[in-house]
């Protein structure tokens, strides 16, 4: 009897080891199971449940992952766009072949406790002087540019209109940390490409409009803007290509404002695979508001113009542009110019030309 227990107690550690081993091989498996909404088998799907969390307010997750690589998790920030926030770090904890049990670390920024406490009026939590100030600046501006009544399209024009009008591109001595944020943007007036995409998103989603961030790049440098929806299709807007440099104060275009993917594709590269589609063309600024012509039409419209205002600055869409046929040596007919200024950019099938007289 006393050899039977000694065979028995020599046979329970290793019953308990054979446990814990198929334990540690399959708690991927038993874990992907489990938890469905936080596995992920692509880095498209992993920062889609990424964004969900970030614009929740979450400051970690855990994740089952499997067949994304060590680069992608790296560059992370590039899949996920969310104008709340950004991963801060990750940790491996569990790894067995290509799958991966990880924890993601997020930062959150002062824009989600802005839009937070604007759309549902959570107090922003003590320690935020940041987002405090930025909130005061955002009913500010939006008390003063959104009115009653107006369309979604009217919103984001206003809203396009007064981040090109009030930020000039760059970086601030001395608050370059802010450059990247829509902080720099409302409250510094300067700002690079992602700081006017995240103001753009603020203020879109303050407003009631549903946007998103697209990330990418143009003219080989890394790039951010913004999908807008509207009557349920999307456009592309990007504010920071219609702020002109050198900067022309209040003077705003809108050669990047509601354009389609095919459009925008001739100067931006993006990944179509993560972001919505964008094919709206009802919404584009020059065709809603009547501002396409042909050059026979632009000798009227220029002394239109000038009426109006004979050192005035304005903007439209040609599309028979050829560069020997506009020469504009018709102005030398129409009363006070004396001088002309233009600048044409090509986009789709058409140019976009902006005038500036004497």
């Amino acid at each position: 009897m006393e050899e039977n227990r000694q065979k028995v107690y020599w046979f329970v550690p290793i019953i308990i080891l054979i446990i814990i081993g198929f334990a540690i091989f399959y708690e991927w498996d038993l874990g992907a199971k489990l938890n469905p909404e936080i596995t992920a088998y692509d880095v498209i799907e992993l920062s889609e449940i990424i964004n969900g969390q970030i614009d929740e307010g979450k400051t970690k997750g855990t994740f089952y992952i499997s067949g994304i690589s060590e680069d992608e998790l790296v560059k992370i920030n590039d899949y996920v766009c969310s104008v709340n926030g950004m991963v801060d770090k990750y940790v491996i904890t569990t790894k067995t072949g290509k799958k991966q049990k990880i924890t993601m670390h997020y930062e959150i920024s002062d824009n989600f406790y802005v839009m937070d406490k604007y759309l549902n009026g959570t107090p922003i939590p003590e320690g935020k002087p940041g987002a405090n100030k930025l909130y005061d600046k955002t009913v500010e501006i939006l008390d003063a540019i959104i009115k009653p009544g107006m369309t979604d399209y009217e919103k984001e024009v206003a809203i396009h209109d007064y981040i090109v009008a009030n930020c000039r591109y760059g970086q601030k001595d001395g608050s370059k940390e802010y450059a990247f944020r829509a902080y720099g943007v409302l409250i510094h007036g300067v700002a690079v490409c992602n700081g006017y995409a995240e103001a753009m998103g603020l203020l879109l989603t303050c407003a009631g409009v549903d946007n998103e961030i697209i990330t990418g790049s143009a003219n080989g440098e890394l790039h951010a803007w913004n999908a807008v929806c509207l009557d349920g299709e999307w456009y592309q807007v990007d504010s920071t290509w219609d702020d002109p440099i050198p900067d022309t104060g209040k003077f705003v275009t809108h050669t990047y404002f509601n354009i389609t993917d095919d459009e925008m594709d001739d100067t931006h590269t993006w990944n179509k695979d993560i972001f919505v589609k964008c094919e709206g063309e009802k919404y584009n600024y020059y065709d809603y508001n009547d501002m396409v012509y042909e050059y026979s039409e632009i000798e009227q419209l220029m002394a239109d113009e000038a009426s109006k205002n004979i050192t005035g600055t304005f903007e439209f869409a040609a599309t028979d542009y050829d560069a020997s046929l506009y020469t504009y040596d018709f102005m030398g007919n129409i009363p006070g110019v004396l001088s002309l200024n233009h600048v044409v950019n090509p986009i789709g099938d058409r140019h976009i030309i902006m005038i500036e007289l004497n």
